[in-house]
């Protein structure tokens, strides 16, 4: 598991977290060339806030999006992600600001959590 505490610490209004899972090859060899790894990025989102809200990952420039999550609801997105990049969320509230998480390296595999606070629109990520 990696710790972000770094990030955690900068974000007033929402947190953002990963956590790294990894599995190895049947063979233990990683040259085998065979792997079993997940080509995948998972996205649990908890939002706590009245307002729905509209998520788009973002990263090397484009922007993709992932879903809406509704007001005090929870959601959970999957993504095609296959190499070690960096990552981050643009939080778009309905009839609220637009927000934009910290960069977070992020590996195939890997399950991150973001959670929305009830008061976001005084996070110093919102525009």
């Amino acid at each position: 598991m990696r710790s972000y505490a770094g990030a955690a610490r900068l974000l007033t209004c929402f947190v953002f977290a990963g956590c790294a899972s990894t599995t190895s090859s049947s063979s233990g060899d990683p040259f085998s060339g065979s792997s079993t790894r997940p080509s995948n990025v998972r996205i649990i989102v908890q939002n706590s806030n009245f307002a729905d809200a509209r998520l788009y990952a973002v990263r090397r420039g484009s922007r993709t999006r992932l879903g809406t999550v509704g007001g005090n609801r929870d959601g959970e997105f999957t993504m095609r992600w296959s190499f070690s990049d960096v990552l981050r969320i643009e939080i778009n509230l309905l009839a609220g600001p637009t927000c934009v998480t910290p960069e977070i390296m992020v590996d195939s595999g890997d399950v991150l959590e973001l959670q929305i606070q009830q008061v976001f629109s005084q996070s110093s990520f919102c525009r």
